[in-house]
């Protein structure tokens, strides 16, 4: 029997067991923080980043709409250039197409009473250029005896200019005047050799006006004979749904060209006869010349009333003097109160009723960029097309019974 001692082996065990539960907890940290490295690692680095800019509202809308804007004014410019590149074609187009509204009634009772197109669409067309043959070939004997009995010698009535800016008002030295002579005259023989120099020129533009006489009134003889064909045509390119909308205002623009014409050639009637018996009645002379300038003027509303006036005083101030020229002025006023207030909103204003302002514009854009041709069609093209806008307004606003009127400006 010996004194050894048995080692107690639970407690080996334990041991053993506790330094074994240790190193794998050791190892199960190394491994949970190799696992969190590795996470840490697959993870994006986050970065701060401001709130992107907006915009405001104000100014996107603004940007929007500019550059609609731009397309739509580089249309219409380039619109117009080519409109300018084809002057004697439009404007001969669009005369043809006054003159068409204006005669169509008489052809369209010619053809209603079984004429053919041709005869229906020839008669009130050849009246109308044998009324336009009469009237010049009466009136041209007594204009030219006008002239001829014009009592005018320059070099006097150059002297009597002279002699009243000495001793007139303005008391003007004899040097001052003279020297205004000298310049006068020399501006003179300055138009003189442009004049000879431009005579290419104006034989073209005369060339051209004639092709645009004869050019206008072929294409009104085929507006009358097959303008309702021409409209079917134009309008099987229109949608169906729209097609009794656009009959609508085609018959609308037709009566305005129709009245407009009809009105101004009235007008510019009575102002002629007025103008041309006062300046007859005044012992003027080429008091019918200047009737016929008025008349043509009166195409060209407020601004050829305007020139004819001013020519009928010239003309009775350097051959009748001066209390003759203010007589002449009174007449001249006379018949244009007579006109603006009297005959112009009855006959005119129901077809055209655009304000004066839009009407000098009108008539500014027309002569800027058609000549004279544009100047007397400005104002029946721009009531035409004020036409349409109204129209297309209202069918929009029956359309949209919801939408809030438009606001009323107090008369001031």
């Amino acid at each position: 029997m010996t004194g050894a001692v048995e080692p107690d082996v639970p407690a080996a065990v334990g041991e053993r067991g506790e330094a074994g539960g240790d190193e794998e907890e050791g190892t199960v940290v190394e491994r949970s923080s190799e696992r969190v490295s590795a996470a840490a690692s697959d993870v994006p680095p986050v970065s701060v980043s401001r709130p992107p800019l907006r915009v405001p509202r104000s100014l996107e809308f603004a940007a929007a709409v500019s550059w609609r804007l731009f397309i739509v004014a580089a249309a219409v410019i380039a619109t117009f250039l080519l409109l300018g590149r084809l002057q004697v074609v439009f404007v001969s187009t669009a005369a043809a197409m006054v003159l068409a509204c204006t005669l169509w009634p008489v052809a369209f009772r010619l053809r209603s009473i079984g004429a053919p197109r041709s005869v229906a669409a020839l008669v009130p067309l050849l009246g109308l250029l044998a009324i336009i043959v009469a009237t010049v070939t009466v009136v041209s004997p007594y204009a030219a005896d006008d002239v001829r009995r014009l009592d005018l010698d320059v070099s006097e009535e150059v002297d009597r200019v002279e002699e009243w800016l000495v001793d007139g008002p303005l008391g003007l030295s004899e040097r001052q005047v003279q020297s205004f002579s000298d310049r006068a005259e020399q501006q003179l023989r300055a138009l003189g050799n442009r004049a000879v120099r431009g005579a290419w020129d104006s034989a073209l533009f005369a060339a051209e006006f004639v092709a645009g006489i004869i050019l206008a009134i072929v294409l009104t003889f085929f507006f009358l004979k097959d303008g309702d064909r021409m409209w079917r045509w134009v309008r099987g390119l229109i949608p169906p749904r729209r097609r009794d909308e656009w009959d609508s205002i085609a018959v609308d623009v037709r009566d305005v060209l129709a009245g407009y014409l009809r009105g101004t050639t009235l007008v510019a009637a009575v102002d002629a006869v007025g103008i041309g018996l006062g300046l007859y009645l005044l012992g003027v002379p080429l008091a019918i010349p200047i009737a016929l300038l008025t008349f043509a003027g009166g195409f060209v509303p407020l601004v050829g009333a305007t020139i004819a006036g001013f020519v009928a005083v010239m003309v009775a101030l350097v051959n009748n003097g001066l209390l003759t020229a203010l007589a002449v002025l009174g007449v001249v006023l006379l018949v244009q109160q007579l006109e603006g207030n009297v005959l112009q909103p009855f006959v005119v204003g129901r077809s055209v009723l655009l304000h004066p302002a839009v009407i000098l514009i009108a008539v500014g854009a027309g002569a800027v960029l058609w000549g004279i041709g544009g100047a007397v069609l400005a104002v029946p093209i721009t009531a035409a097309l004020s036409t349409v806008l109204s129209h297309v307004r209202r069918t929009h606003a029956a359309r949209a019974p919801g939408l809030p009127a438009e606001p009323q400006l107090d008369e001031p």
